[in-house]
């Protein structure tokens, strides 16, 4: 695997080219998906050291130190994402990757001042970042898909009891309980994120099945509304988008071209 995606090379060959890389939005509520493959395993780690990382600061090179002295993959791929989150951003806010400061809510997520709202995920092989149109907080999540040793006991304690019943029903028709636990589960994060992790500590009152039952995007806690929708990863990946209010954002997929397309909005 390649770890350094079409994604960052085209944006900084365009650059190189004199072309225009910037992506305005189109004027409607929109969210601009894009995703950057992470190395998986630590022979891949001489691909991912050909990073320029001169986008970074030195804190974050101080960080991605700390982090090589427990794990090297674990510090490149931290590396990697966020050389991709700079050089992402860097088209929408006309600024040098390097320039680009981040400032960090009483929560810990990050934002930007003057900037769009983003939000970050990444798991083993792969990184997802959302951009949005509007001033709407806004969560994404993407998580490996594989078989769960606890399985039982994360649906007792993290899921509602709606929840529960929905995905028991799954495993007793023999369904594949893994794929449906993980949508839950990054429904469940890509909501608490785009609260500003203010529900944190909710799981088990955020109940994601009147999305996935009922095929309705907009849900409701505390008098705030929230609509929630999956993405298509591939059969790997289980990945859900949260936006605040009522609208449903056209969802804009960014490839390594910079080319947009788009699709109908997908129900959780």
């Amino acid at each position: 695997m390649n770890s350094r995606t079409g994604t960052i090379s085209s944006l900084l060959a365009m650059r190189e080219q004199g072309n225009d890389t910037s992506t305005p939005f189109s004027g409607e509520p929109e969210v601009h998906i894009w995703t950057q493959t992470l190395p998986i395993r630590e022979d891949q780690l001489q691909t991912a050291a050909a990073i320029d990382s001169d986008a970074m600061t030195s804190e974050e090179h101080e960080r991605m130190v700390r982090i090589s002295r427990t794990s090297r993959l674990q510090a490149h791929c931290w590396m990697i994402s966020r050389d991709f989150l700079r050089r992402v951003l860097e088209q929408y806010m006309q600024l040098q990757a390097r320039d680009i400061r981040f400032e960090y809510g009483t929560s810990g997520k990050p934002y930007l001042v003057g900037g769009p709202q983003f939000s970050l995920s990444h798991t083993n092989g792969l990184c997802v970042l959302a951009v949005t149109s509007t001033n709407n907080e806004l969560g994404v999540d993407v998580e490996w898909v594989r078989p769960l040793l606890r399985e039982k006991a994360i649906i007792q304690r993290f899921l509602t009891e709606e929840e529960r019943d929905h995905v028991l029903e799954a495993i007793c028709s023999g369904e594949d309980s893994s794929s449906l636990l993980w949508k839950v589960l990054t429904g469940k994060e890509a909501w608490i994120k785009a609260s500003g992790q203010s529900l944190c500590g909710q799981w088990r009152n955020l109940n994601t099945v009147q999305a996935i039952r009922n095929h309705e995007h907009v849900l409701e806690w505390a008098g705030h509304n929230y609509v929630l929708q999956s993405l298509k990863m591939g059969k790997s990946y289980s990945a859900s988008l949260c936006v605040t209010g009522r609208e449903i954002p056209l969802i804009r997929w960014m490839n390594m071209d910079n080319n947009i397309r788009s699709y109908e909005e997908v129900i959780i």
